[in-house]
């Protein structure tokens, strides 16, 4: 009797302190809630939501900006300012080099505004957000391909805006990158002896980037592979093209050198 007199004993304490240590944890978690600041949303007008922006775009501080901006058009969509802050969070995104961002807010806009009058500048900004983008030869040249689509679609329609001068030199500079890859996988295939596959790669430099710095060599090239491969008429052709475009160039003389090295022979005729 006595031993289950202390047993129950025991289960009460355990049970009490239990409670007091749930009911001490509980006071400290209300203590906590009670510390925590409530978020409230607080309405401004445009004009002020626009200043504060302005502000953030003054220190500097670009990501704050264009979330700001951001605002103006969250919690007045139909004022007189919501459109031109979709442009401004648009270009202070970019200056935060938050390229995705970025064009996600122009795509929103285009959408929205499609007749806009600042369309030349936004797809110039939408331009230069995958401009900025382009790397290095061996790495993705997707920022090259959409640079060149926005810059083109700019020229196309606004022919007469300040902006396509400089769309039609970021077009070249962004045609250059895609040929100078088509060129590096081009050589790739010709160390490999895939001369086939190498001179699908030239003539692409050749077709769809002619005015690019790759053309002489992509014709040397060209002149290299089919002479490998036995093709005497076309090594001719491609040194005669790069004779009457490129007479003065390096690429003419190592082209012209190795026909009469390797072609002529083949054709049973001396060197």
């Amino acid at each position: 009797i006595i031993n289950m007199f202390f047993i129950e004993l025991k289960k009460k304490r355990l049970f009490i302190f239990l409670i007091f240590i749930f009911f001490i944890s509980s006071c400290g978690i209300r203590e906590r809630l009670k510390e925590k600041p409530v978020v409230t949303y607080v309405e401004k007008p445009p004009e002020l939501i626009m200043q504060d922006a302005q502000k953030e775009m003054r220190r500097q501080n670009y990501l704050q900006a264009a979330e700001t901006f951001e605002e103006i058009d969250k919690q007045h969509p139909y004022s007189k300012l919501a459109k031109k802050s979709k442009i401004l969070a648009a270009y202070a995104y970019y200056l935060a080099k938050s390229y995705e961002n970025s064009i996600f807010a122009i795509d929103r806009f285009i959408s929205l505004h499609p007749a806009d009058k600042s369309m030349p500048y936004v797809l110039y900004l939408k331009g230069l957000c995958y401009f900025e983008q382009i790397d290095r030869v061996y790495l993705d040249q997707n920022p090259s391909k959409n640079t060149k689509k926005v810059f083109e679609e700019l020229v196309k329609k606004f022919p007469n805006s300040t902006y396509s001068k400089d769309a039609k030199k970021k077009i070249l500079i962004a045609n250059d990158q895609l040929a100078a890859k088509e060129m590096t996988v081009g050589r790739y295939y010709q160390q490999k002896n895939k001369h086939l596959a190498a001179i699908e790669r030239f003539k692409v430099v050749i077709n769809n980037y002619n005015t690019t710095a790759q053309i002489p060599e992509a014709l040397y090239r060209l002149t290299e592979s089919y002479l490998s491969l036995g093709i005497i008429t076309e090594a001719k052709k491609t040194t005669a093209v790069l004779s009457y475009n490129f007479k003065e160039s390096d690429w003419y003389k190592l082209s012209y050198d190795l026909y009469r090295k390797y072609g002529y022979k083949k054709n049973g005729k001396q060197g």
